[in-house]
């Protein structure tokens, strides 16, 4: 196997991965952009000084979503003596700290949107769409721009179904 083939193969899983990190970090980093405050410039920079940490806290969520399931069965099954001991006070404590930054979020989000719509929508779908186009340009180079194989497969029956010879 020369190297130029392994160089190939070794890159279509790092690709596979960017592609859709830069999907998933596009929806993350433009409700980022849809909450911030301030003008349409400093919109913009939270949304390109976050994408450190928005994608730490990518790698993270299914840790906390676990864990926050966990805790929330637990005090539907568990006794008030058996959660306390368990967890302590600091369980309830920081599940009321997601909600309530959730609903902080919410109401950046309103506030923005009553108060600058234009300039808050422009800001979310720059970012939003430069991230997107990134990932999709990934998946292009990585498919040699053929598409995957469930997009050719529907390409060869829509030409079976769809490309009858005409009948005189």
């Amino acid at each position: 196997m020369n190297v130029s083939r392994f160089l190939t193969l070794a890159a279509k899983p790092v690709l596979f991965l960017l592609e859709y990190l830069f999907k998933l970090a596009a929806g993350v980093i433009g409700m980022l952009v849809l909450g911030a405050g301030g003008s349409f410039f400093s919109k913009m920079g939270t949304g390109f000084s976050s994408i450190g940490n928005v994608l730490n806290q990518i790698a993270e969520w299914p840790d906390r979503l676990t864990y926050i399931g966990t805790v929330v069965q637990d005090y539907n099954t568990l006794t008030a003596s058996a959660f306390n001991e368990r967890y302590g006070g600091n369980a309830i404590n920081r599940l009321m700290e997601l909600l309530n930054e959730g609903v902080a979020y919410g109401q950046a989000v309103y506030q923005n949107i009553t108060e600058q719509p234009v300039i808050t929508i422009l800001a979310t779908l720059i970012v939003f769409l430069l991230f997107y186009i990134i990932g999709r340009a990934c998946r292009f180079y990585r498919q040699k721009g053929q598409g995957s194989f469930l997009i050719k497969k529907e390409r060869e029956l829509g030409k079976r179904v769809f490309d009858q010879p005409e009948t005189s």
